[in-house]
């Protein structure tokens, strides 16, 4: 990295272990380009629900990848096919299906080469999902790994959902997570694993601010000494 360039950052770590909310402050407090893979993936689920896809028809799910646009707003809203969707793809029946969807190779190896193609297009960028440390952008500058209880994880998911008038059952929540981490971390392609050089924050117990306070602390830290 030159000394007039700003950094690229990865962040991964499970479903609800606080990345989204974290990188996109430390974005703007950095002024970097903050790119959400997860919300991608969840477009791309969303469109299967949509067209009653089969996971297993392969050849019409790589035509119907080859003729979708995914695309980010001004303040961050996806764009899936040219309508906002960024509600959508936060509903329940793509929650439960997203993992499976991520877990297929013709959509990874999909997404992976667009959002490799929008961090060597950016000066600085923080993104974050499930394996940008250790595939799309392994020559990151700084890689942080954020995890949590899985109970801590679904009581954030709880209370976030009933911000939004949803009222979920904890112990169904829990089961959610647990199946999500198996998938994620047991799938073939790119599975959910921490690289030898990543930093690991147990968000456990930490408040938001506590938690973006370290890694900005991290970066600023290693910025002022290069």
């Amino acid at each position: 990295m030159q000394t007039n360039d700003k950094p690229k950052i990865a962040i991964d770590g499970p479903a609800g272990a606080g990345k989204s909310s974290v990188a996109r402050k430390i974005a703007g407090m950095l002024e970097l380009k903050y790119l959400d893979t997860g919300a991608m993936y969840r477009a791309i689920t969303l469109k299967v629900i949509m067209n009653n896809l089969q996971l297993d028809d392969l050849e019409l799910l790589n035509k119907v990848l080859s003729e979708t646009e995914i695309n980010f707003g001004k303040d961050n809203q996806i764009i899936l096919d040219g309508k906002d969707v960024s509600a959508a793809i936060r509903q329940a029946d793509v929650n439960k299906l997203v993992s499976p969807v991520s877990a297929i190779s013709a959509v990874r190896r999909h997404l992976v080469s667009m959002q490799q193609d929008i961090a060597s297009e950016s000066n600085g960028i923080i993104m974050e999902g499930r394996d940008i440390a250790s595939r799309v952008m392994p020559d990151a500058d700084f890689k942080f790994y954020l995890d949590a209880s899985i109970e801590e994880r679904a009581k954030r998911r709880c209370k976030e959902q009933l911000e939004k008038g949803i009222n979920l059952a904890l112990d169904e929540v829990v089961k959610e997570i647990e199946n999500r981490d198996k998938i994620d971390s047991q799938r073939e392609d790119s599975p959910l694993t921490i690289v030898d050089d990543a930093i690991v924050i147990d968000t456990t117990g930490l408040s938001f601010e506590q938690v973006v306070d370290r890694v900005v602390g991290t970066v600023n830290n290693e910025m002022l000494q290069r």
